[in-house]
C-alpha cells in the first residue's frame, strides 16, 4: 500500500469528513472541491480504502460527483464499484430483514430495528448509501431466546444461549449464507454491554418507537431522542481507548439531527440527553452543521478544539511493544495527553465546556483503572 505524508493523510481525512453527511449546500461543495484539489496522487490512491474503512465510500462517491471534484478516473471507478457493492448487499439484507420482521411480528415479538438498518430507511435517500456489516435488532430480554429460535427455523445458524443467563448485550450472531453472501443478524436484549455504566432495554425506552416501513413491511425504530442518544453513546464508547472512530457514525448523528431538526423537541432532548448536544457541537468542526439545525437546536459552539478529528493513539489501544519507536515519553504523551477534540468527544464535554479536570484528573484516572485491571489479570 502506498505511503503518504502526514499532511496528505490529514487532508484526505478532512475531505472524507466533509462528505460524512447526507446533504451538502453550495458552500460545502466548494470546500469539498478545494480539499480534493489539494490531494496528491498517493493520497488519492489510498482514498477508496480509507473511505471503505470508515464506512463512507458511497457518501464520498456521491458528494465528489456532485461537487465535480478533480478525482482521478481510477478513484472514481473504485468508489463507484464500492457503492454498487453496498447497494446490492443492502438490497439482500433488506429483503431478508422484511421476512424476519414478518415472522417475529406473527409470533407477537416486539422488535426495534437499530442503527444502520433503521437509518438506511429513515434518513438516507436510498439504503445503499448506508453500508452495514450486520443487522441489529432490539427485542425484549424475555423474548430473546424465542426470537433466536425463530431465526434458526428460518435457516439461520443461530446458536442458542447456554445456561440461565442471557449472553451479554446480544445473542450470538445469527448467520445465513445465500449464494456466497453471508447475512449476519444480532438480536440485542440491551443496547449496551454489562461492563458499561449504561443500560437500555426495549422495556426502558423513554418514548414510543417510531414507525416506518421496509418495502411495505411495517417496522419500528427508536424515537428521536433515544435514537440520537444511542448513536452518540455508541460512537463515544466504540471509539474509546480500545476502538477507532469511524466517520459513518458521525454521518449518522449529523444526518439524523439535520433530517429531523424541525420535528425534534430540542429543549426536552438537551435536558434529558445533553451528550447529544455536546457531540453535535464537536462534529460541527469536522462537517459543519446546517443553518437549519443550528437555528433549531441549542448547540453552543465554543472555539475549535485542538486536534479536530485526531484519534487516541496511546495505550491500551496500541500495545507498548508496537509503540516503541515513539520512546517512553511519546507513549506517555499519547496515552495521558491525547488530542483535545478526542477528549471532549469521549468524555461527552462538547466544545464549550471546561477541560482542565478531565485532562488532568478524569482521563489519567481512567487510564490508571485499566492499568489496575491489567495487573489484576496477572495474579
Amino acid at each position: 500500500m502506498l505511503d503518504t505524508s502526514p499532511e496528505q493523510d490529514r487532508a484526505a481525512f478532512r475531505l472524507m469528513a466533509l462528505c460524512s453527511r447526507i446533504t451538502c449546500d453550495a458552500a460545502l461543495y466548494e470546500r469539498i472541491t478545494r480539499r480534493a484539489a489539494a490531494l496528491d496522487a498517493r493520497a488519492w490512491g489510498m482514498l477508496p480504502h480509507q473511505a471503505e474503512t470508515h464506512g463512507i465510500a458511497p457518501l464520498l462517491y456521491t458528494h465528489l460527483k456532485a461537487a465535480s471534484s478533480p478525482a482521478p478516473t481510477e478513484v472514481q471507478r473504485a468508489l463507484r464499484g464500492l457503492t454498487l457493492r453496498h447497494r446490492l448487499a443492502n438490497r439482500a439484507r433488506m429483503a431478508e430483514l422484511r421476512l424476519i420482521l414478518e415472522r417475529l411480528g406473527a409470533a407477537g415479538i416486539s422488535v426495534c430495528v437499530l442503527k444502520g438498518a433503521a437509518l438506511a430507511h429513515l434518513v438516507y435517500p436510498t439504503p445503499g448509501l448506508r453500508p452495514m456489516r450486520d443487522v441489529d435488532l432490539l427485542v425484549r430480554p424475555s423474548e430473546a431466546r424465542w426470537a433466536q429460535r425463530i431465526l434458526r427455523e428460518m435457516g439461520f445458524s443461530a446458536p442458542p444461549a447456554e445456561g440461565a443467563q442471557l449472553p451479554d448485550k446480544h445473542m450470538a450472531a445469527a448467520q445465513l449464507d445465500e449464494a456466497g453472501f453471508v447475512l449476519s443478524v444480532e438480536l440485542h436484549h440491551n443496547l449496551f454491554a454489562a461492563t458499561y455504566p449504561l443500560s437500555m432495554t426495549l422495556n426502558d425506552l423513554t418514548g414510543p418507537p417510531q414507525a416506518f416501513d421496509i418495502d411495505g413491511q411495517p417496522a419500528y425504530a427508536l424515537d428521536h431522542a433515544d435514537m440520537l442518544w444511542h448513536l452518540c453513546q455508541h460512537m463515544r464508547l466504540s471509539s474509546g481507548v480500545f476502538g477507532a472512530n469511524r466517520l459513518i457514525w458521525m454521518a449518522d448523528v449529523v444526518s439524523y439531527a439535520e433530517h429531523f431538526a424541525s420535528e425534534i423537541d430540542w429543549a426536552q432532548l438537551s435536558a434529558r440527553y445533553p451528550i447529544v448536544i455536546n457531540t453535535l457541537s464537536l462534529l460541527h468542526f469536522l462537517t459543519p452543521l446546517s443553518r437549519k439545525l443550528l437555528a433549531s437546536a441549542p448547540i453552543p459552539l465554543g472555539p475549535a478544539p485542538r486536534g479536530v478529528g485526531l484519534d487516541f493513539e496511546g495505550w491500551p489501544r496500541t500495545s507498548i511493544a508496537a509503540q516503541r519507536e515513539k520512546g517512553a515519553w511519546g507513549i506517555l504523551r499519547d496515552t495521558f495527553a491525547p488530542p483535545e477534540w478526542w477528549l471532549r468527544l469521549y468524555y461527552g464535554l462538547g466544545s464549550a465546556a471546561p477541560l482542565l479536570a478531565t485532562r488532568w484528573l478524569r482521563h489519567p484516572w481512567h487510564i490508571l483503572g485499566w492499568v489496575a485491571h491489567l495487573i489484576r489479570g496477572w495474579f
